[in-house]
């Protein structure tokens, strides 16, 4: 069974044909004409069509893969979170934000579940807040859609749900995308960390808003 880019290819690869059947006509006219010129002369023009096929195929290819990533969208993790709600984070899965590879940043993952059970990994929780903020533009779905988010609280590392806990920007913690926004599951945690780390604001994942998101990092939630 062929997917998409495998009938666009192949459709491609046709269009090449005929544009190289083209040309070597081209090339038999002239040289018909031309019987009396140099051999130099020929290798000439044969270069300049191999250049122009070369970049003429290489152009349409690009095209076909562009025109297919574009069908396919923000794609969710190789596995769901699993029964108890916890993370199952594969080595092939790409943060859908910044496409860093998840697995090196165990750490700061985090990820976003939708209703449907697909489930999106973050390299940090910077990402995941912008996708929870805009799922239309970073994970291809309605707000509506969007079922739970779940974050490692900074001191435990325990998986909790994102909307449960308290966000600390504007700390010492750097993260895969630079300064982190922290989770910490309760004030005894939000205390201790602020007195560690310092912080410049608080919030609760509720609370962000493409305001807020400017408000504590300096920057647009959306490009």
């Amino acid at each position: 069974m062929t997917g998409p880019l495998d009938s666009f290819t192949n459709l491609v690869l046709s269009k090449v044909i005929c544009f190289v059947d083209f040309i070597t006509g081209i090339v038999r006219l002239e040289n018909g004409s031309m019987q009396l010129q140099k051999v130099n002369r020929q290798g000439k023009i044969f270069k300049r069509v191999v250049l122009l096929v070369g970049i003429f195929g290489f152009s349409i290819f690009n095209f076909a893969v562009l025109a297919d990533e574009s069908k396919t969208g923000p794609q969710p993790g190789l596995k769901p979170l699993d029964e108890r709600g916890a993370m199952q984070i594969s080595d092939q899965d790409r943060c859908p934000v910044c496409a860093m590879q998840v697995s090196k940043h165990k750490k700061f993952a985090c990820a976003v579940q939708l209703m449907n059970g697909d489930t999106f990994y973050f390299c940090g929780s910077g990402c995941m807040i912008r996708s929870w903020i805009h799922p239309e533009i970073f994970l291809g779905a309605a707000k509506e859609k969007l079922k739970r988010s779940v974050v490692q609280d900074y001191f435990s590392g325990e998986q909790v749900p994102g909307q449960s806990v308290y966000w600390v920007a504007g700390s010492d913690v750097i993260g895969p995308m630079g300064p982190a926004l922290v989770p910490l599951k309760d004030e005894q945690d939000l205390d201790a960390f602020k007195k560690r780390h310092g912080a410049k604001a608080v919030f609760r994942l509720s609370e962000m808003t493409d305001e807020k998101w400017q408000q504590v990092t300096g920057k647009k939630a959306a490009p």
